[in-house]
């Protein structure tokens, strides 16, 4: 009905003897000039979509999907990052906890090396004390000794100015330890 419509008015603007006396005909517009400039412009709208709209749109496709990739790369490069980041705080904090661990293990360490240098301390100033003690009592032994002999000396020599008589050196000794011996008892 649309294309009856369409004759018909084609033919009421060009009717009237075909000789211009429609409108088209009072504008100055030949229909057979219409047809082929709207046949042409229709090639051209193809050729035109066919060689240029097309590639043109080809373009701005892959255009698209260049940008659409480019967005993926750089979503996947900051979950890397993020997957990294974490990685590296873990790798950080695991590091931390070593070496805190490693300075308790020091502090642990530096600990028993005190102790045990405190310890040989000790046991050296024991040492020392124990060989003084030995020596003091060598030294007293021998202080003890050459005062017994000193005594017996001084007993003798007053026990033969009170005698007055001379005993020999052997005597004298033997009576003398027997006196110290004596003394010792009591």
């Amino acid at each position: 009905m649309m294309n009856l419509l369409l004759t018909t008015r084609w033919s009421d603007l060009y009717a009237a003897g075909g000789e211009g006396g429609g409108i088209l005909g009072l504008l100055g517009i030949d229909f057979n000039i219409l047809l082929i400039q709207t046949i042409g412009f229709l090639v051209l709208l193809w050729i035109v979509t066919k060689f240029f709209w097309k590639p043109l749109g080809a373009m701005l496709e892959q255009r698209r999907a260049d940008i659409n990739a480019t967005y993926d790369k750089i979503e996947a490069d900051r979950r890397e990052m993020e997957r990294l980041r974490a990685d590296y705080e873990a790798r950080l904090n695991q590091i931390e906890a070593e070496a805190r661990e490693r300075i308790q293990q020091a502090l642990g360490e530096a600990q028993q090396l005190r102790e045990q240098i405190l310890a040989d301390a000790r046991r050296q100033a024991e040492d020392i004390v124990a060989r003084a003690q030995e020596q003091a009592q060598l030294e007293r032994e021998k202080l003890l000794s050459e005062l017994q002999t000193y005594v017996a000396d001084l007993t003798i020599a007053a026990t033969s100015r009170l005698l007055r008589e001379s005993l020999d050196d052997a005597r004298h000794r033997r009576l003398v330890s027997e006196f110290i011996q004596n003394a010792e008892v009591r």
